[in-house]
């Protein structure tokens, strides 16, 4: 269980790159965060913090990356929208440069604790949840079997993911958005091959992350306590709150 949200906290940006095609990354350090980073839950796979740029309402974002040694923390911003976009956080992200201030408050559990009876885990996730979905894989342990389903804006936007788990990963683009389940039968085989005990976690666009969980009470009759979905964000709804 992750403590109350702190007070808002503030960071200097150290360095900001592109990680993939939609996916810019932006390290946070300064001297404030050493001790920030003994926060209780600041491990906890799949934390997330909340981002709040000067004059911008924050937003929440997965911890990518935390580093002990050097004070620093990772977060991965989706590039959407355009280079003349304004006001919102991703359009903080994508212009930000060395030097420049932000606050951050958390931080917050993603709503994964691997169970300890758990023999697989079955993961899917668009490009604005990827961060979550990958820092949890990261965090398995090596007996457990993952099978990951990930939606992104373009094959570029795939990554290399480094874990002790066996893994089986599907990508697939943007392009069966938002009909998603219309590529349902692309991934039924390894869905079918998960035998024993297992969990499930979705986070993403909301009617899809809700269509996936349905299809695990009633098509798979799983316990609903096995399962964690998440909406992040609504098709043609603005500043979706699930």
């Amino acid at each position: 269980m992750l403590e109350k949200q702190k007070p808002q906290m503030n960071c200097i940006v150290l360095s900001a790159t592109q990680v993939t095609t939609h996916m810019r990354r932006v390290v946070l350090g300064g001297p404030e965060l050493s001790a920030w980073l003994s926060s209780p839950g600041i491990q906890v796979a799949g934390a997330w913090i909340k981002i709040f740029p000067p004059g911008i309402k924050g937003r929440a974002y997965t911890l990518r990356d935390i580093d002990h040694v050097k004070s620093t923390i990772s977060i991965d911003f989706v590039m959407h929208g355009n280079d003349r976009e304004t006001g919102t956080v991703s359009a903080w992200a994508r212009h930000c440069q060395p030097g420049d201030c932000v606050n951050i408050a958390g931080p917050r559990s993603a709503g994964f604790v691997l169970e300890p009876d758990s023999e697989w885990l079955w993961i899917a996730a668009d490009l604005t949840a990827l961060p979550a979905a990958i820092r949890i894989i990261e965090s398995l342990p090596a007996h457990l079997k993952v099978s990951a389903f990930f939606v992104v804006d373009a094959l570029s936007d795939k990554q290399d993911i480094h874990n002790k788990a066996s893994m089986k990963i599907r990508w697939r683009t943007l392009a069966v958005r938002p009909e998603m389940n219309a590529n349902r039968n692309y991934i039924i085989k390894d869905i079918n091959a998960l035998r024993g005990n297992g969990q499930v976690w979705i986070a993403g666009e909301a009617r899809w992350v809700k269509s996936w969980r349905a299809f695990w009470l009633e098509s798979k009759n799983l316990n609903p306590a096995k399962i964690s979905s998440k909406g992040y964000w609504k098709l043609g709804e603005h500043d979706y709150r699930d």
